[in-house]
């Protein structure tokens, strides 16, 4: 009976220990694989995710990604399938980007949407947005100009957010050339009933995004009528606070012959640039915005001012 026994139990310890290995190797590789998958693949998760620019019938959504990704919104109102909108740089295909900007246009005023963010292969969780009511009046006033240095070069990629206690986001998407230009015509109340109250005296927020970078910067909205100055990227600047400072001599205007003071107050800076931007395009309002006296005013003029405002 023992010998009977035996036959089988050696066999059987044999196949235990077998299979305790089996079970040991198969953890072990796909503990392997998960680790191996996590230290492959880049974090593509949207952050920051931000709406601006509400309208009645258009509005934004941006955010950032840490690494490059193909990503876009669908979004509809019974289903957040209904409609696909690509990034504002793209065209019929998308491209993969660090910041994100997709503006969704022909939308119906007062009406909530559903949406959700494709990036890569993965949807987001579903969300919601809603429309304003059309408005009552226009502001009468100039929109925010600006221009972005990153290293001493224009930022090539990023998002410039306006803020105001109280009041709807603004955006824009930063061009090529390190330029933004932000409208303060649909600015409305954080309820989106009506119009933002706006004056002159009103105290605005800057928020430059690119990559892991910002930078902010405070201002009266009557400081952007002669344009911001140069932005660094990743230093804040406070415009609110006033310094009495002694001019350096090459800042006193003495009705400058400069070619590149275009605006004639002695200096040379983003106020200048925002002329220049002001009047793209053959036939410009202010002659000396072409500087390089080609006939039209376009990128090279504003390589030019860059050189001069960088020195």
């Amino acid at each position: 009976m023992k010998n009977f026994l035996n036959k089988f139990r050696i066999p059987t310890l044999l196949g235990l220990a077998f299979i305790t290995s089996g079970i040991v190797a198969g953890v072990f590789l796909t503990l392997r694989e998960q680790s191996f998958i996590s230290k492959a693949s880049p974090d593509i998760t949207p952050q920051n995710i931000t709406i601006s620019n509400t309208s009645d019938d258009s509005i934004t959504i941006s955010w950032q990604t840490d690494n490059p990704v193909l990503s876009f919104i669908t979004f509809g109102i019974d289903n957040p399938e209904e409609q696909t909108v690509l990034d504002e740089r793209d065209g019929k295909t998308p491209e993969p980007h660090l910041v994100h900007y997709v503006t969704i246009k022909n939308l119906l005023p007062q009406t909530t949407y559903q949406y959700q963010i494709v990036y890569g292969k993965t949807k987001s969780e579903i969300a919601k947005f809603t429309t304003a009511t059309p408005l009552s009046k226009q502001i009468d006033l100039n929109p925010i100009i600006g221009s972005i240095l990153a290293d001493n070069k224009p930022l090539t990629e990023g998002i410039a957010y306006l803020s105001i206690v109280n009041a709807t986001i603004q955006s824009s998407l930063i061009k090529d050339s390190g330029n933004f230009i932000i409208p303060l015509s649909q600015i409305r109340k954080e309820d989106l009933t009506d119009n933002f109250p706006l004056s002159e005296d009103t105290t605005a927020k800057l928020t430059i995004v690119s990559g892991n970078t910002q930078t902010k910067i405070l201002f009266k909205l009557k400081d952007s009528k002669t344009g911001l100055p140069t932005i660094n990227l990743g230093e804040d600047l406070d415009l609110t606070v006033v310094v009495s400072a002694t001019p350096k001599p090459e800042e006193i205007n003495h009705g400058s012959s400069n070619k590149y003071d275009l605006n004639s107050d002695g200096k040379v800076n983003a106020a200048d640039s925002s002329i220049i931007l002001q009047n793209f395009g053959r036939n410009p309002k202010n002659t000396k915005a072409d500087l390089n006296a080609d006939g039209i005013v376009d990128q090279k003029d504003l390589e030019l001012i860059y050189k001069q405002i960088n020195q």
